[in-house]
């Protein structure tokens, strides 16, 4: 599965307009929070996000545990191959003794509270930062074939347009991101 994303920083009014549109034209998939960790110490790992090739994280989603392997297919962040390994346990612990036993010591611990709508056939998440509510929207549209992830991208990029939200670019994400490390992420030994 290759998952084609984008993405853009919402003001809290932003924010609001967009549930009030997706709860009346879209349908609500889900409501969930998820607690992440981004593991460093293993190859392929950037610190960059736009240059990183493959992203391993452990997930907790509402008691829902697994390892997620999101590999890159394009430019960017823009077209992902997404691997998960669901696990057993409804908590994380025995997955960070195993991460840290393979070398991965420290993680980027990640909350994340999402409402997930579906609308016109693209996956919209509302998505809030804790502590400090920093808020952004993801669109993605999944496809099986990597070539056809340009075409929908820019599907995604017009419909973005037509909700009246910027769409951030590499640069821009990569800016993004580094904020929310710094404002609301926090880097903790596994």
């Amino acid at each position: 599965m290759i998952e084609v994303e984008i993405r853009g920083k919402l003001s809290p009014k932003e924010y609001s307009r967009l549930r009030g549109f997706f709860g009346k034209e879209g349908k609500k998939v889900e409501e969930h929070k998820r607690e992440m960790y981004l593991l460093f110490d293993y190859p392929g790992y950037s610190h960059d996000p736009t240059e990183r090739k493959i992203d391993i994280r452990l997930r907790n989603t509402d008691g829902f545990c697994e390892i997620m392997l999101k590999r890159k297919v394009s430019t960017g962040n823009q077209a992902r191959e997404e691997v998960s390994l669901p696990l057993k346990e409804n908590t994380l612990d025995k997955a960070k003794e195993v991460v840290k036993a393979l070398g991965c010591k420290k993680g980027l611990k990640m909350i994340r509270e999402k409402l997930v709508y579906e609308h016109e056939g693209i996956e919209w998440s509302l998505v809030n930062c804790p502590p400090k509510d920093i808020k952004y929207y993801e669109a993605e549209i999944v496809v099986e074939n990597k070539d056809e992830s340009e075409e929908k991208r820019k599907e995604l990029v017009a419909a973005a347009e037509k909700l009246g939200v910027k769409v951030l670019n590499d640069e821009r994400m990569k800016e993004f991101i580094y904020m929310l490390d710094k404002e609301v992420n926090e880097v903790v030994e596994l």
